[in-house]
């Protein structure tokens, strides 16, 4: 499991265990649920079953299968991975899905200052925590200048009409901090096409809703305790609909050196573990791919920097921060405010 998984897979906890699934209709629509599984994982989508809303699961996935051999690193022959292994130079003629995705990182990548970067993997190995052990831990600047060499958006070019050139031979894409948010706006739009207009669609922990749930009520969605001890206790439930909501964080996965605490979460900056006091992030986002990369990119920036980028851009932002007392201290911007539910209720 590289690093972008093992984020990915902690998503699945937070929102699964602490997503409030309700039985019974308040008004006799007819919910169903249809699930199965992908990029190793689950999915899982809620809908009101009406004349016009007949999804089919044989078509959900293909269309999911067609996405995987696209964007999967662990499908040796997919779109990707061909990428991936091609020589320095070689221009790839890409896909409109991997293409989108390509765009969405590189324009990310540009608005973060470099915070956000799907071509980080070498460095994650290098500091444990990738797929590949590394050989020496920590890893010597020499290791780490090694591995900066073939990381870097600068390294790949996008041309609009979707051929890209890779400047290293070395450098490896992978866009599992984007991938599953993208592959629930897809999912997502053909359920809107098929004029379903009551579901959720839960990839992985990514998820995205339309209209009410089987209440006749805003969907909702915890956010758990950032703390591993309290697993599937809920921080706060967010209120929605027609939007998306992903989560990411750093307070499982992480290991211990001299005493200090070293988090997975690496900053492609400066080829180091990011040093804030960032124990989670959680974005609403029209799309599920952007509120996907964003939780990652805010993830590496911080508190305040990262609190004022997504000000700035007017992102609804909850942070879980860690105060000097190890006490968990919440954070969010003006815009995440109509999407948290009182406790109360």
């Amino acid at each position: 499991m590289n690093w972008l998984a093992q984020i990915s897979f902690w998503r699945v906890a937070w929102l699964v265990l602490s997503m409030a699934i309700v039985s019974g209709c308040a008004d006799g629509t007819d919910y169903r649920v249809m699930q199965g599984e992908t990029m190793g994982t689950y999915y899982r989508i809620q809908y009101a079953h009406t004349s016009s809303c007949q999804p089919s699961q044989f078509s959900v996935d293909n269309q999911l299968v067609a996405f995987n051999r696209s964007l999967s690193t662990y499908i040796a022959d997919s779109e990707l991975s061909l990428i991936n292994a091609a020589p320095a130079g070689d221009i790839a003629t890409t896909s409109k899905r991997l293409q989108h995705a390509l765009s969405a990182a590189q324009r990310l990548w540009q608005d973060s200052g470099g915070a956000f970067d799907v071509t980080v993997g070498p460095l994650v190995n290098l500091w444990g925590f990738g797929a590949e052990k590394p050989q020496s831990w920590p890893p010597s600047k020499l290791a780490q200048a090694a591995a900066a060499e073939s990381v870097g958006m600068q390294l790949l070019t996008l041309s609009p009409g979707g051929a890209l050139r890779k400047h290293h031979a070395n450098t490896y894409i992978d866009l599992s901090s984007i991938a599953k948010g993208q592959a629930v706006d897809e999912v997502s739009e053909s359920l809107l096409a098929l004029g379903c207009q009551d579901f959720l669609v839960d990839i992985g922990g990514e998820v995205r809703s339309a209209g009410l749930n089987r209440q006749r009520k805003l969907w909702r969605v915890g956010i758990e305790v950032p703390d591993p001890r309290q697993v599937g206790s809920v921080q706060r439930v967010l209120q929605m609909a027609d939007n998306s909501v992903a989560t990411s964080g750093d307070y499982r996965n992480f290991r211990e050196f001299q005493g200090m605490r070293v988090d997975h979460v690496i900053d492609p900056r400066s080829g180091q573990p990011a040093d804030n006091s960032v124990l989670s992030v959680t974005v609403v986002h029209q799309s599920a791919m952007w509120a996907d990369a964003y939780a990652t990119a805010l993830m590496v920036l911080g508190a305040d920097r990262g609190l004022a980028f997504a000000t700035e851009h007017q992102i609804p932002v909850l942070m879980l921060l860690k105060s000097p007392t190890g006490e968990v201290v919440e954070r969010y911007t003006s815009d995440m405010q109509t999407f948290l539910l009182n406790n109360a209720e």
